[in-house]
C-alpha cells in the first residue's frame, strides 16, 4: 500500500492523474448532459444514469487509452484481457455512481439533478486507480 502511494507521488504519475482528471471532466460533461436530458424528457434516474454512463464509457476508453495512459495498441487490436479489465472497472464505477446517487436522493434528500455530482467525484478515484494499475498497466 505504501509503495503504491509513493508511486503516486512521482511527477509522472501526478501528470498522468491530471490528464485522467481532464478526461474525467470531459466524460462528466458527456455523462451529465445525457443524464439531465433524459431526466428532462421524463426518464427514471436509473435509466438516465445508465445511458449517461454508457456514453461516458465510450468517450472514456478512447481518451484514456490514447491521452492519459498512452497505451500503444490500436483500439481495433485491443486484446480480450484489456477489454475485460476496462469493462470491469467501468461496471464498478457505474455501480458506485448509482449507489451514491441513490443514497443522495433517498437518504440525504438531494434532488436527482444534483445527486449525480458527488457520485461522479467518488467514482473518479476508483476509475483512475483501476485503469492505472489494472486496465492499462504497463
Amino acid at each position: 500500500m505504501l509503495g503504491a502511494i509513493h508511486n503516486m507521488l512521482k511527477v509522472t504519475d501526478i501528470k498522468q492523474f491530471i490528464r485522467f482528471s481532464t478526461v474525467g471532466v470531459v466524460n462528466t460533461l458527456v455523462f451529465y448532459a445525457v443524464y439531465l436530458a433524459m431526466l428532462w424528457v421524463g426518464f427514471f434516474y436509473v435509466a438516465a444514469a445508465t445511458v449517461g454512463t454508457i456514453a461516458g464509457i465510450a468517450n472514456s476508453y478512447i481518451l484514456n487509452k490514447r491521452f492519459t495512459f498512452r497505451a500503444n495498441s490500436n483500439p481495433k487490436d485491443m486484446h480480450v484481457g484489456e477489454k475485460f479489465r476496462f469493462t470491469v472497472v467501468c461496471v464498478v464505477q457505474y455501480l458506485i455512481n448509482l449507489a451514491v446517487i441513490f443514497i443522495c436522493i433517498s437518504f440525504v434528500g438531494l434532488p436527482a439533478e444534483l445527486a449525480g455530482l458527488p457520485a461522479v467525484g467518488i467514482s473518479m478515484f476508483v476509475g483512475y486507480f483501476g485503469h492505472r494499475f489494472w486496465t492499462f498497466r504497463s
